[in-house]
């Protein structure tokens, strides 16, 4: 039977009902909007303006500890090729769910329980390309878009690692319900030294269509240079009974970042096995404290021989702004 994610916002709002003055919720505000101006070499594709990520996100402290977050996805109506579909709720809410941090509501060691619809624990789809949606990888080494819930365990809860998450949840993207398709993740991360993180992650879930469940495995690294000038990350991806590819399928990217400038120079390469491999430029310019500029250049070369090599130039402009309302939301004092 399926079940509505309303019932998860309604035992948040349960929990209100034990806030007092003294411990009165509070609001934080985030946007963000991206404006994309592409070309590509590619006879079926127009030169255009796009947007991306446009976006805002409500945090609501409910109490010390608990907390709803709701993010809407706003590209849905900004686009030209979309603005005339009929509106999606699923879409639109990109994330809504509520966090609990069990340390500053209870005397037990601190996890984090997240429930509700969000991003599960997998993959570390690490990157500091500016277009990283038209990335190669980008669908395969993460998994949002569904309901479910996701248990971080306290720091050094199996001594080897610092930090495990568990996720269980529906497979049924882009809706409010929870489908007959489930799934499970865990990702396990590890700070390696002052300069080295690294990450392992694993996947299984039902699709529809199909009775074989497919499975995704990760494994991912990022190294920072002490003087915080350069970065240089990888990640390797393996998929198994994935619905649109008839084998067992691979893939990895790695990349790196070096200051140069006022700004960032970006390189990265990604590869899909027997599918396409390309190979990405950029430079990410701050100007001033809410907009950055990135140009970039993305080569991809086909190999599957369904398809014509892309050459694709761009430039974004990506513009964010943060409110925090630390008021009483119950009295309208200040706390």
């Amino acid at each position: 039977m399926k079940t509505q994610l309303t019932t998860a916002v309604l035992a948040a709002l349960l929990c209100t009902q034990t806030v007092t003055a003294e411990a009165a919720p509070w609001l934080k505000v985030d946007g963000q909007a991206n404006f994309d101006v592409t070309g590509s070499s590619s006879e079926d594709y127009e030169r255009n303006l796009r947007v991306q990520d446009a976006e805002i996100k409500f945090e609501l402290i409910v109490r010390e500890g608990i907390k709803m977050v709701v993010k809407t996805e706003l590209e849905q109506k900004l686009n030209k090729s979309t603005m005339d579909e009929d509106f999606d709720l699923g879409k639109f809410l990109e994330e809504a769910y509520i966090q609990i941090e069990t340390d500053k509501i209870s005397g037990l060691p601190r996890a984090v329980i997240t429930a509700g619809k969000h991003q599960m624990a997998f993959g570390q789809n690490y990157t500091e390309l500016p277009m990283f949606k038209d990335a190669l990888l980008y669908n395969l080494s993460k998994q949002d878009e569904v309901i479910g819930f996701t248990v971080e365990l306290p720091a050094n809860f199996f001594k080897i690692v610092d930090t495990v998450a568990i996720s269980m949840f529906e497979a049924g993207a882009g809706d409010l319900k929870v489908s007959d398709e489930k799934g499970a993740s865990i990702k396990l991360s590890k700070e390696l030294s002052n300069q080295l993180s690294a990450q392992i992650s694993g996947l299984m879930k039902e699709n529809e269509g199909t009775d074989k469940k497919e499975k995704r495995g990760s494994i991912g690294f990022v190294f920072r240079g002490l003087d915080g000038s350069w970065k240089v990350w990888a990640e390797g991806v393996v998929v198994v009974d994935h619905p649109e590819f008839t084998d067992t399928t691979v893939g990895g990217k790695i990349g790196g970042s070096y200051k140069v400038g006022p700004g960032a120079v970006v390189v990265e390469y990604q590869y899909l096995d027997k599918q396409a491999h390309e190979v990405a430029v950029a430079y990410n310019l701050p100007v001033g404290t809410w907009l950055v500029l990135s140009p970039e250049i993305r080569h991809r070369r086909d190999l599957s021989g369904n398809g014509t090599d892309e050459t694709i130039v761009g430039i974004r402009a990506r513009i964010k702004a943060h409110v925090e309302a630390r008021h009483n939301l119950l009295t309208g004092k200040k706390n």
